[in-house]
């Protein structure tokens, strides 16, 4: 069976392996379980089929030798098919930066080549659609922010992660601007930057954290080169 006949399959059995609610780190996997992967991202682009989405990643991929060798497109192709196929467009209603889809694609690059797969790919779309479904949520008056107090309920509350006052405080500095009579406001690709950073460092610090202590403990010791290559490849 082909892998668009099951969007998000494999990686929802990937995530049930550890993703699960943790005193340490929150019940930010239960949002994954739960919503992301509920997601069908074709339906939402309004496209007939999971089919016609692959013939989309196909086609970019195609374009260059060295993607269709690996089955996989980089990020200047997805780039591409974010900002050019006109009902992705029309969706997110953005410009998606190559900078952006570089760290998206670092994300979910399980491999660790700088390539996204077909099955990461889907898995990326749904994140997307879900985490755009909740910034529209909040956007109440469809002015393209969410305020900085609704940015806190969606980290701690929706997404679940377990968070300090003090490094929230430091995530709205990073991740948000102030705009005169508005106060402080994040766009909606600020917003996907945060997740994408928030889930991939979580993910990162509590494989570690579980390896090194044989449970979760909310501590872990990172050597300098592995601390490296965690934070630049975001």
């Amino acid at each position: 069976m082909a892998y668009y006949n099951q969007p998000g399959s494999y990686n929802q059995q990937q995530y049930q392996q550890w993703q699960q609610p943790s005193q340490c780190y929150g019940s930010y996997g239960n949002y994954y379980q739960n919503s992301v992967f509920s997601v069908q991202a074709w339906q939402a682009f309004q496209f007939q089929s999971p089919s016609d989405l692959h013939v989309v990643f196909t086609d970019v991929m195609n374009r260059n030798p060295e993607n269709s060798s690996r089955n996989a497109i980089q990020a200047e192709d997805l780039t591409n098919v974010l900002n050019n196929t006109p009902s992705i467009q029309n969706y997110f209603k953005i410009n998606w930066s190559r900078e952006l889809c570089s760290i998206m694609i670092a994300m979910l690059d399980r491999s660790m080549d700088g390539f996204m797969q077909w099955e990461e790919f889907t898995e990326l779309l749904q994140c997307l659609v879900s985490w755009y479904n909740v910034f529209r949520q909040h956007d109440a008056n469809g002015s393209g922010f969410i305020e900085a107090s609704e940015l806190v309920k969606v980290i701690k509350s929706l997404f679940g992660y377990q968070i300090s006052p003090q490094c929230l405080e430091t995530i709205l500095k990073r991740y948000s601007r102030v705009i005169a009579g508005r106060g402080c406001l994040i766009a909606f690709d600020d917003f996907v930057s945060l997740s994408v950073r928030l889930r991939a460092y979580t993910d990162a610090f509590r494989k570690r954290d579980a390896l090194q202590n044989g449970h979760e403990t909310g501590r872990t010791t990172f050597e300098y080169d592995d601390f490296l290559r965690c934070v630049m490849c975001l």
